[in-house]
């Protein structure tokens, strides 16, 4: 599923400019020295969602996508691309899964968690989203 949140973000040409390169998308932690800006993946939770007496074909899970920036001003268009190209992504295919519904639930402003010798070295914007999603791929 992270790869093809991967991919769907970046088919989003504007998205994909906005980013430092095209591959500008990483799994949660990037790679030490990656250039801003950028962005993180990572599924915080999830699992099959059942309802009274059946097992229902669909996993809802919990991901984080964090926009690492260097000034809030980039933060914030880079937050709204993805909140566009994220939060209306009902009934698509995201690699080799068919997403239902992708809901944002939150946004945190992190960036007190990137600071070094008592300055902030990133702007760190924090995005959850939900993902009622097929439970076996089905591409």
């Amino acid at each position: 599923m992270k790869a093809g949140i991967r991919t769907y973000l970046l088919a989003d040409t504007t998205l994909k400019a906005a980013l430092a390169s095209a591959t500008s998308v990483y799994s949660f932690p990037a790679p030490i020295g990656a250039v801003k800006p950028y962005l993180m993946t990572n599924r915080t939770s999830g699992g099959i969602m059942n309802t009274i007496g059946a097992s229902l074909n669909v996993y809802l899970e919990s991901w984080q996508i964090d926009v690492m920036a260097t000034t809030d001003a980039v933060a914030e268009a880079i937050k709204e691309l993805v909140v566009a190209r994220l939060n209306t992504a009902d009934r698509v295919n995201m690699g080799s899964y068919f997403v239902y519904s992708c809901s944002l639930t939150n946004v945190i402003d992190n960036s007190g968690l990137e600071m070094e010798g008592g300055e902030a070295a990133a702007i760190r914007t924090t995005l959850e989203f939900e993902i009622l999603r097929n439970k076996e791929a089905t591409v």
